[in-house]
């Protein structure tokens, strides 16, 4: 059967997991649980080097021109499901260098990295549904709990009323940008909009925050604000879940903040010990709030 230009072929009820690897620690972690449960995986990157880690597993480079070398690649080793793993940017495709798979989904690619963050992973994902891999997300590649958070403070300071106040509206303007596919992060400090992430990214966004002129944070000098981090609505949490680590924090206190807000079961924390570690030293708060704590 052929579906959306590819020839479906049957998928076994289990096979090999193909890791999709960007930047960060996310997919040496999948590709560790994997290589310890004794289940078949192959670690797949892009042009950007996810890290000499990837020596110690199965593993091949491949290009975006080259679809059909990749899916030849994953079907000869036994692969059935896959998952985008860390941060990737968008490519810079040369059609000159597709081969036939590629140009067969070369103009919905096209129209795909034109779109939001969410619209076009989405629309990667189906591509390789249709191509027999069922499209898992990292968390069930990870034992439960390890990836996200339930709800509740993580470590040891709490969010004042202040802070409650300053989360509420920074999921309102995260949530009213959500139809629009912009941004999974915003920085928020005594009711007022500090900045909002863009393609740029959560690192990019707190430096500017950082970069304020002391006159943009009269009315809430620092420590003062959060930082929030949410799926947008309707989001197919299994391509982009929203990320936060240690690093988040280094930034967010530099930014002046006074923590970091997450939605309960939907930001993936990576080194989340370390984490929570940095976050206690720089005396930031770091709340898992449910949807409900945030309306």
């Amino acid at each position: 059967m052929r579906v959306g230009g590819f020839a479906r072929r049957a998928m076994p009820e289990v096979g090999g997991l193909a890791i999709l690897a960007g930047r960060g620690s996310l997919p040496r972690l999948i590709a560790e649980q994997c290589q310890s449960t004794g289940r078949s995986y192959l670690v797949i990157s892009f042009e950007a080097d996810p890290g000499g880690w990837v020596q110690g597993h199965p593993h091949q480079s491949h290009r975006f021109e080259k679809v059909g070398a990749l899916f030849r690649a994953l079907c000869e080793a036994g692969c059935t499901e896959v998952v985008f793993a860390g941060a990737m940017d968008r490519p810079r495709l040369n059609p000159l260098a597709m081969d036939g798979r590629a140009l067969s989904v070369a103009i919905r690619v096209l129209r795909l990295l034109r779109q939001g963050d969410d619209a076009m992973l989405r629309g990667l994902g189906e591509i390789f549904e249709q191509a027999g891999l069922r499209l898992v997300s990292a968390a069930e590649c990870l034992p439960e709990g390890m990836l996200t958070a339930s709800a509740g403070t993580l470590g040891q300071h709490k969010a004042s009323a202040a802070d409650q106040q300053d989360a509420r509206r920074a999921a309102e303007i995260l949530r009213a940008l959500g139809p629009v596919d912009v941004g999974q992060a915003v920085v928020v400090a005594g009711g007022v909009c500090l900045g909002i992430e863009a393609v740029e990214g959560t690192d990019a966004l707190l430096t500017r925050v950082a970069d304020l002129p002391p006159a943009k944070r009269a009315h809430s000098p620092a420590p003062s604000g959060v930082l929030l981090k949410m799926p947008k609505p309707g989001q197919d949490r299994r391509v982009d879940l929203p990320t936060i680590g240690p690093r988040t924090v280094a930034l967010a206190s530099a930014a002046g903040l006074s923590g970091l807000v997450i939605e309960a079961e939907g930001v993936q924390l990576i080194d989340r010990a370390e984490l929570v570690a940095a976050a206690d030293k720089a005396g930031l708060f770091l709340w898992s709030a449910t949807p409900g704590d945030l309306s």
